[in-house]
């Protein structure tokens, strides 16, 4: 009985191993390790580069450049991971002036927080290029301004609640923080996760 359950958990440790840090099925059926976007990485990443970019930009102002840093942060951090550097850049900028803009339309007519779909929607379009296949940039397109979203709004409630769990004012003050990781969190983990099922990680063939 006891080798049955140590089989049994070493299964399920191989399957979370496997999906965390997944394997390319080569032509002759034999698994190599797959590097391209492992998710545990992508998903830390996302967190701490878009955490990083909010509280920087306290330094400049409040709302619009923490905002604007953040989702810049996030597209820089998927172009680097993409290992391109020139589209790395070409997200930051676009997605911080996209974003800025969006703030300030929000401000006036619905809400400022519009500025993080909306961000979300540019950086699934720079970010579509890293993928091989049409399929998979257009559902890369699609998911990252409405998994940005939930993810903001996932990472505010987080930190709101656990900040009245414990009663803590100044964590209560961190609520957009939170926001702001829980979208960088989302975007990344979901480029991860498409790249990973949808653009050919257990296929040897090319694009489609």
């Amino acid at each position: 009985m006891g080798g049955a359950k140590r089989v049994m958990q070493a299964g399920s440790l191989a399957r979370i191993g496997a999906f965390f840090f997944p394997a390319r099925v080569s032509g002759g059926e034999t698994q190599q390790p797959y590097r391209g976007r492992p998710l545990l990485f992508w998903a830390v990443a996302g967190l701490g580069f878009s955490a990083l970019g909010w509280i920087a930009g306290g330094f400049v102002g409040s709302w619009a450049p923490r905002t604007a840093c953040a989702v810049g942060a996030t597209a820089t951090a998927m172009g680097l991971l993409n290992r391109q550097p020139r589209a790395a850049l070409l997200g930051a900028v676009s997605t911080a002036m996209v974003s800025l803009a969006a703030v300030l339309v929000g401000q006036s007519f619905i809400t400022s927080l519009l500025a993080w779909p909306v961000a979300g929607l540019v950086i699934g379009v720079v970010g579509a290029f890293a993928f091989r296949r049409l399929r998979t940039r257009i559902v890369f397109i699609v998911a990252a301004p409405l998994l940005g979203s939930v993810g903001v709004v996932a990472g505010m409630l987080a930190v709101f609640l656990t900040a009245r769990g414990l009663n803590d004012s100044r964590l209560a003050a961190q609520t957009m923080l939170g926001g702001a990781a829980g979208f960088g969190l989302l975007v990344m983990a979901s480029a991860a996760v498409i790249g990973r099922w949808l653009d050919g990680s257990r296929a040897t063939g090319g694009a489609s």
